[in-house]
């Protein structure tokens, strides 16, 4: 054999994957008497390597000759001449062959036509796309990453008296990638704990998956990555417009990013001291070709990488500011163009779920732009709104400590933050902060656009609940009215700033007078109904509350199907657990209890647990349905 070609060194650690290794690999190298390739392909660190030598070293005495060419390094004129040096090698002897062609990232087509066409076997490894090799006609296996079970054997054996648990642990944060679970390997013998490791993982990837060597480096899972990146950077304009692509996507990661929200269909990117514009077109043609480098996965709609490569890769991008501020301001650019038309639920629930993880993925002290900071705000108004009060009150209070420096200059947005912060607080019971939140937002906005501004009108509204929450309901309804009347004049009763003040209005209204609040709230709720639909977020607030009023008039016959119906909406329209849908179903297991109607104990159980979380202190409602799981 010659030497130049030689199969690496077996890795004495390599186990699993043998239906691959004995049964599917070998099954179609059988069958390549056609000259058809054999490709395996998958992302960088799953494997693809040790699969291929491990398969190459059963599989010796198959073949009178086997050879590896590592094409890692090779452009596909280099790897033809490898080719052609090796097949003229092996062509000196008879018998059957096996060639490998390891890390190919050339154009298939470009190493198709160099392939011998006589019956010599060939195996590709390759991370780019299922899709291109299809097309250039070859059997394509696709690798999987490790079943948990095998991970942790790997992991086990390569670590002395690593625990079950810990290397459970371990597998889930590497993604169960074989060779991010080597790199991690090596420093769990070298002395780092488990915990250590995680720790690291979460605040520097690219260090753990290094190696604790640097001769480490070249053959890891971040020396891959950074090789592939670096090949980027010093390539032609196109392939650093790539780069930036890559690397804003890393910045807007894990999560994939929903290019089919995407609105407009050009951007204006910096690159160093010069712009170019990136248009709809260019987006997706980048995109296709990262895809087939085997760089990010492409959907139909989204776009994402992986999450331990794109931890790997945001870490790498740190060391490079240029490139970290270009990414931050296309990553920036494109949340901007992807958030829909209004921060509202209704209707753009469905776009929000999906958006709202890139947009909040996104630094907040690297966010420089009005559109920028518009996504941001109504991004955790998607968050209250969708009962996701703890995740807002912690990312509101990171993204106001980020933009304090800029608050005299952009002192709107910090109301519009302090604003859904007040509410978020309200949602947990936090009603003091609340209050102190809301009055003084409202005390700003009265000053700087008057009391009938529709800004000061809502903030007003708000204030009115905290007071009702604290059991002051005469002075709540006062300031209620007022501001409902306000609206009412100024945009219509049907308007929908009125409606909910309106609404609001009503409930506050129903320990004092119920009669008044039960009619108030019936007019809301047709307007409502008329208006934004039977099925629309406010409009079951209100019919909910109508249920109570329905209840403080001693109509409890009539009070429980209409919670029942109204808490079927919930679910059908809410995300599961969401605060709504569990306070609608506390009242509707309260009151069936009541009644002496039958209560599922689980169902009463998991209102309870729900709204526990959603509470951090003793709330009434809560104690209540303790005492009904315990009857």
């Amino acid at each position: 054999m010659n030497e130049r070609f030689a199969l690496p060194r077996r890795d004495p650690s390599f186990l699993g994957r043998t239906a691959l290794v004995d049964e599917v690999l070998p099954g179609y190298l059988d069958q390549a008497d056609d000259g058809l390739p054999v490709v395996l392909n998958g992302r960088a660190g799953i494997g693809k390597t040790m699969m291929s030598s491990e398969l190459a070293h059963r599989q010796l005495s198959r073949y009178a000759e086997v050879s590896w060419i590592d094409a890692t390094t090779a452009g596909p004129v280099l790897l033809a001449e490898q080719i052609a040096a090796c097949l003229t090698t092996v062509r000196e002897g008879t018998g059957s062959r096996l060639l490998v062609l390891d890390g190919v990232s050339a154009d298939p087509d470009d190493v198709v036509r160099h392939l011998p066409r006589d019956e010599t076997k060939v195996l590709i490894t390759s991370r780019a796309d299922t899709g291109i090799w299809d097309r250039a006609a070859a059997r394509v296996v696709e690798v999987p990453v490790l079943p948990r079970e095998e991970s942790v054997r790997l992991l086990r054996r390569r670590v002395h008296g690593l625990s079950e648990a810990d290397a459970m642990r371990l597998a889930g944060a590497l993604d169960d990638l074989p060779l991010a679970m080597d790199n991690t390997a090596s420093w769990l013998t070298s002395g780092m704990t488990p915990g250590q490791v995680l720790e690291q993982l979460e605040s520097s990837a690219s260090k753990i998956l290094s190696g604790y060597r640097w001769s480490d480096f070249p053959r890891s899972l971040a020396g891959r990555l950074a090789k592939a990146t670096n090949a980027l950077a010093a390539g032609t304009v196109e392939d650093r417009r790539m780069l930036h692509l890559l690397h804003a996507l890393a910045v807007l990661g894990p999560d994939p990013f929903p290019t089919r929200a995407l609105r407009g269909d050009r951007w204006e990117v910096p690159d160093s001291d010069a712009h170019y514009l990136l248009t709809f077109w260019d987006l997706h043609s980048r995109l296709g070709v990262l895809r087939d480098r085997g760089l990010m996965i492409v959907q139909t709609g989204a776009a994402k990488l992986d999450r331990i490569s794109g931890a790997v890769i945001r870490d790498l991008l740190v060391a490079q500011p240029k490139d970290e501020a270009v990414a931050f301001a296309l990553a920036e650019q494109l949340v901007a163009a992807a958030v829909p038309g209004r921060a509202a639920p209704e209707g753009a629930w469905g776009d929000w779920s999906l958006v709202a993880p890139s947009v909040l993925a996104l630094d907040p002290a690297n966010v420089h732009t009005g559109p920028g900071r518009k996504a941001l705000l109504d991004a955790y108004g998607y968050l209250v709104d969708s009962g996701k009060y703890k995740e807002t009150i912690d990312g509101l209070s990171d993204l106001r400590t980020a933009w304090a420096e800029h608050f005299a200059q952009h002192r709107a947005d910090d109301l519009v933050a302090m604003s859904a912060l007040a509410r978020a607080h309200f949602g947990r019971g936090h009603y003091e902060d609340a209050e102190r939140l809301n009055l003084q937002v409202y005390w700003e906005w009265e000053r700087t656009l008057g009391p009938s501004d529709l800004r000061t009108l809502d903030a007003s509204a708000y204030c009115a609940l905290d007071l009702g929450a604290k059991g002051q309901h005469p002075d709540a309804c006062r300031l209620a009215e007022t501001a409902w009347l306000e609206q009412c004049r100024r945009f219509g009763e049907e308007s929908r700033p009125a409606m909910r003040t309106g609404s609001y209005l009503a409930r506050l209204q129903t320990p004092q007078d119920p009669d008044h609040a039960y009619r108030l709230g019936r007019h809301i709720h047709r307007l409502q109904s008329s208006h934004l639909g039977s099925r629309h977020q406010h409009t079951l607030d209100t019919a909910h509350h109508l249920a109570l009023c329905l209840v403080a008039l001693n109509e409890i016959g009539k009070a429980l199907p209409l919670l029942k119906e109204t808490l079927k909406h919930r679910q059908e329209n809410l995300p599961p657990g969401h605060p709504d849908t569990l306070w609608t179903a506390a009242h509707y297991h309260l009151l069936s209890g009541e009644l002496n109607r039958p209560v599922p104990r689980s169902a009463v159980r998991a209102t309870h647990d729900g709204l526990r979380r959603v509470f951090d202190r003793d709330h009434h409602v809560v104690r209540r349905l303790t005492a009904m799981t315990k009857d």
